[in-house]
Protein backbone atom coordinates (compact mmCIF):
# COMPACT_ATOMS: atom_id res chain seq x y z
CA UNK A 1 0.00 0.00 0.00
CA UNK A 2 1.32 3.10 -0.87
CA UNK A 3 1.45 6.43 1.78
CA UNK A 4 0.05 9.60 0.55
CA UNK A 5 2.08 11.61 3.19
CA UNK A 6 3.19 14.34 1.24
CA UNK A 7 -0.45 14.78 -0.96
CA UNK A 8 -1.46 15.20 2.60
CA UNK A 9 0.36 17.59 3.91
CA UNK A 10 0.28 19.76 0.78
CA UNK A 11 -3.35 19.43 0.96
CA UNK A 12 -3.33 20.51 4.91
CA UNK A 13 -1.60 23.49 3.52
CA UNK A 14 -4.06 24.85 1.02
CA UNK A 15 -6.71 24.51 3.54
CA UNK A 16 -5.08 25.87 5.91
CA UNK A 17 -4.11 28.91 3.61
CA UNK A 18 -7.94 28.93 2.11
CA UNK A 19 -9.46 29.43 5.82
CA UNK A 20 -6.56 32.36 6.72
CA UNK A 21 -7.53 33.94 3.24
CA UNK A 22 -11.34 33.93 4.46
CA UNK A 23 -10.80 34.73 7.69
CA UNK A 24 -9.01 38.01 6.11
CA UNK A 25 -11.70 38.48 4.05
CA UNK A 26 -14.44 38.57 6.88
CA UNK A 27 -12.34 40.90 9.28
CA UNK A 28 -12.09 42.93 6.36
CA UNK A 29 -15.63 43.55 5.51
CA UNK A 30 -17.06 43.58 8.89
CA UNK A 31 -14.33 46.49 9.44
CA UNK A 32 -15.55 48.45 6.66
CA UNK A 33 -19.28 47.66 7.24
CA UNK A 34 -19.24 49.07 10.43
CA UNK A 35 -19.32 53.09 10.00
CA UNK A 36 -20.36 53.08 14.10
CA UNK A 37 -23.73 55.40 14.75
CA UNK A 38 -25.09 56.66 11.52
CA UNK A 39 -27.05 59.92 10.76
CA UNK A 40 -29.85 59.35 8.17
CA UNK A 41 -30.06 62.62 5.44
CA UNK A 42 -32.57 62.03 1.96
CA UNK A 43 -32.06 63.42 -1.87
CA UNK A 44 -33.87 63.74 -4.83
CA UNK A 45 -32.57 62.46 -8.10
CA UNK A 46 -34.01 62.59 -11.61
CA UNK A 47 -31.58 59.26 -12.76
CA UNK A 48 -29.77 57.33 -9.87
CA UNK A 49 -28.73 54.90 -12.66
CA UNK A 50 -25.41 52.36 -11.47
CA UNK A 51 -27.04 52.96 -8.13
CA UNK A 52 -28.57 50.42 -5.44
CA UNK A 53 -29.01 49.75 -2.08
CA UNK A 54 -25.66 49.44 0.28
CA UNK A 55 -23.78 51.84 -2.43
CA UNK A 56 -20.58 53.53 -0.90
CA UNK A 57 -21.09 57.45 -0.14
CA UNK A 58 -18.07 58.92 -0.53
CA UNK A 59 -16.56 62.44 1.16
CA UNK A 60 -12.90 63.12 -0.24
CA UNK A 61 -12.65 59.94 -1.67
CA UNK A 62 -13.23 58.30 1.84
CA UNK A 63 -15.77 55.48 2.69
CA UNK A 64 -18.41 57.81 4.86
CA UNK A 65 -21.72 56.25 4.19
CA UNK A 66 -24.15 54.15 1.90
CA UNK A 67 -27.10 53.99 0.74
CA UNK A 68 -29.97 52.71 2.74
CA UNK A 69 -33.04 52.78 0.22
CA UNK A 70 -34.43 53.50 -2.83
CA UNK A 71 -37.93 54.57 -4.05
CA UNK A 72 -39.44 56.37 -6.57
CA UNK A 73 -41.68 59.55 -6.06
CA UNK A 74 -45.12 58.81 -7.56
CA UNK A 75 -45.74 62.67 -7.91
CA UNK A 76 -42.78 63.97 -8.86
CA UNK A 77 -41.08 61.06 -11.28
CA UNK A 78 -38.00 61.72 -8.71
CA UNK A 79 -35.92 59.07 -7.45
CA UNK A 80 -35.58 59.35 -3.57
CA UNK A 81 -32.51 58.04 -1.62
CA UNK A 82 -32.30 57.85 1.96
CA UNK A 83 -28.14 57.90 2.65
CA UNK A 84 -26.65 56.77 5.99
CA UNK A 85 -23.56 58.75 6.79
CA UNK A 86 -21.20 58.20 9.76
CA UNK A 87 -22.31 60.75 12.88
CA UNK A 88 -18.78 61.87 13.42
CA UNK A 89 -19.53 63.42 9.93
CA UNK A 90 -20.78 67.02 10.37
CA UNK A 91 -21.89 67.86 7.12
CA UNK A 92 -22.61 71.88 6.35
CA UNK A 93 -26.38 72.64 4.84
CA UNK A 94 -25.47 73.69 1.75
CA UNK A 95 -23.38 70.59 0.48
CA UNK A 96 -24.18 69.15 -2.65
CA UNK A 97 -24.55 65.20 -3.47
CA UNK A 98 -23.21 64.15 -6.99
CA UNK A 99 -24.00 60.65 -8.63
CA UNK A 100 -20.40 59.87 -10.30
CA UNK A 101 -18.79 56.55 -12.04
CA UNK A 102 -15.68 55.31 -10.39
CA UNK A 103 -13.96 54.91 -14.23
CA UNK A 104 -14.97 54.49 -17.53
CA UNK A 105 -16.46 51.43 -17.14
CA UNK A 106 -16.23 51.83 -13.41
CA UNK A 107 -19.76 51.22 -11.12
CA UNK A 108 -21.02 54.45 -9.38
CA UNK A 109 -21.17 55.79 -6.49
CA UNK A 110 -22.64 58.85 -4.63
CA UNK A 111 -19.99 61.63 -4.02
CA UNK A 112 -20.48 64.59 -1.22
CA UNK A 113 -18.78 67.73 -1.64
CA UNK A 114 -19.17 69.67 1.42
CA UNK A 115 -20.39 73.50 1.50
CA UNK A 116 -19.28 76.65 2.99
CA UNK A 117 -22.32 77.12 5.14
CA UNK A 118 -22.00 77.98 9.10
CA UNK A 119 -24.88 76.24 9.68
CA UNK A 120 -25.07 71.83 9.67
CA UNK A 121 -27.27 69.44 8.18
CA UNK A 122 -29.58 68.09 10.42
CA UNK A 123 -30.80 64.06 10.82
CA UNK A 124 -33.36 63.58 8.25
CA UNK A 125 -32.32 66.92 6.57
CA UNK A 126 -32.64 66.93 2.48
CA UNK A 127 -29.99 67.84 0.27
CA UNK A 128 -30.79 71.32 -1.55
CA UNK A 129 -28.38 70.82 -4.44
CA UNK A 130 -28.27 67.66 -6.26
CA UNK A 131 -26.39 65.85 -9.53
CA UNK A 132 -27.64 62.77 -11.55
CA UNK A 133 -25.62 60.31 -12.79
CA UNK A 134 -24.84 60.97 -16.43
CA UNK A 135 -25.14 58.33 -19.04
CA UNK A 136 -22.12 57.56 -21.45
CA UNK A 137 -24.67 55.68 -23.69
CA UNK A 138 -26.97 58.96 -23.51
CA UNK A 139 -23.70 61.34 -23.92
CA UNK A 140 -22.79 59.35 -27.26
CA UNK A 141 -26.00 59.77 -28.65
CA UNK A 142 -26.20 63.31 -28.49
CA UNK A 143 -22.86 63.67 -29.80
CA UNK A 144 -23.76 61.89 -32.61
CA UNK A 145 -26.90 62.96 -33.47
CA UNK A 146 -25.49 66.30 -34.89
Amino acid sequence: MKTYSFEFIIGLIVIFIAGWFLIGVLLKSEEISNLGEVTEYSASFDDVSGISVGSDIKLAGVTIGRVKKLKLDNFNYTAEMVLEVSSKIKLPSDSEIVITSESLLGGNFVSISPGGSDTFMQENDKFSYTQSSLSLNNLLQKFFSR
